[in-house]
């Protein structure tokens, strides 16, 4: 049991990793660390220098905590372990924000040095409509395969209510067995359903936020750029759509496992293998979309440097109508924080996070 936690764990602590370390090369090629540049400073010997340094620092660091965490855990107990890699994973990411802020600095203090600038583009074409003409993203309907999934186990649930033992456990020890039961009620019963709904709802919004985010049509190729952020958004629906109904049949799989008597084996099993599918095919569509330069979405109105706050990853700008725009990094969309509507929506997404996360952990 032990040694499957470690895997799992480190697992989840190398995709960190490599995600924070890839940071550098996501979205616009003319961006460093939220930093607009020109594009002849591509060629620069120096921002390839930041560039690359950062991803020494981080990898480097990286492969240091994690040899360090797994000599450490090798004969430890599962919630040691669990212990031993969250820790790692924490100290991966408050340093990864320091090395972001200073590679930042760098790349401002640069900019200043070569005397370089970044003309705004402010002859554009947008449309906030558009997609009423276009399907760039699967219908709602598609996730009724997520409610189908969250059903079949509310059924199973009712119909072996009676199989189900007045104490179950919710928590695995190290010897494979659980060592934490809970009371048989309606409520524990039916407590990840709960996580279920939350986690479609999550999902669908997200869905319908990438069909309603702007898009901005560039004056000299209407046409092209139009086909090219649809395609990206059917990408990126396709994506979330396929990976939250993993999810969701996770969530269902563990409340087989606790209230049916499943070997626990599966939920491990499961585990790895959704954890390699979400690496995989996150790295397959970064790489599709910077192949194919779907991530380069240079006329968009969201580029102007100034609108961007908090190291340059949140968005808001009182002047820009729209809702969602998007994200500078080139992987899926954010809120116009300046927006009203966008500040309920932010809050609203974190509380049900909150929520999901408290309900599972409570479960458990």
């Amino acid at each position: 049991m032990a040694q499957e936690t470690m895997i799992m764990m480190s697992s989840f602590y190398l995709i960190i990793a490599s995600m924070l370390s890839l940071l550098v090369y996501m979205g616009l090629r003319t961006l460093m660390f939220g930093i607009t540049l020109p594009a002849e400073a591509l060629q620069d010997a120096a921002v390839r220098g930041i560039r690359r340094k950062y991803v020494l620092l981080i990898g480097g660091f990286a492969v240091v905590v994690g040899g360090v965490c797994f000599f450490l855990t090798r004969h430890q107990t599962a919630g040691q372990n669990v212990q031993y890699w969250t820790t790692a994973i924490l100290l991966l990411m408050i340093v990864s924000v320091i090395a972001i802020r200073i590679s930042r600095m760098s790349a401002q203090r640069l900019k200043a040095a070569r005397g370089w600038q970044v003309v705004v583009q402010t002859r554009r074409a947008a449309s906030l409509a558009i997609d009423r003409k276009h399907s760039s993203v699967l219908s709602t309907w598609w996730f009724s395969a997520h409610v189908a999934v969250m059903l079949l186990c509310i059924f199973f649930a009712i119909a072996r209510w009676d199989e189900i033992p007045q104490w179950f456990g919710t928590h695995m020890g190290p010897n494979g067995f659980a060592d934490h039961y809970t009371y048989k009620s309606v409520r524990t019963v039916f407590m990840l359903n709960i996580v279920q709904v939350l986690m479609i709802s999550l999902f669908a919004g997200f869905n319908l936020m990438i069909g309603h985010a702007r898009i901005s049509l560039d004056p000299k190729n209407p046409e092209g750029s139009l086909q090219k952020q649809l395609k990206l958004k059917k990408i990126h629906s396709i994506t979330a759509w396929g990976l939250s109904l993993l999810r969701v049949a996770n969530l269902g799989l563990t409340q087989a496992v606790t209230l049916h008597g499943w070997k626990f084996n599966l939920l491990f099993r499961y585990g790895i293998a959704f954890q390699a599918a979400f690496f995989l095919v996150l790295i397959g569509v970064m790489l599709y979309q910077r192949i194919r330069g779907l991530d380069q979405q240079g006329d968009v109105p969201s580029q102007e440097e100034r609108h961007w706050k908090w190291l340059g990853s949140i968005y808001a700008n009182p002047e820009d109508p729209a809702l969602f725009v998007p994200d500078r990094y080139g992987f899926g969309w954010t809120i116009n924080l300046a927006n009203p509507v966008g500040k309920i929506i932010a809050a609203a997404t974190i509380a049900v996070l909150v929520t999901a996360f408290l309900v599972f952990t409570y479960f458990r």
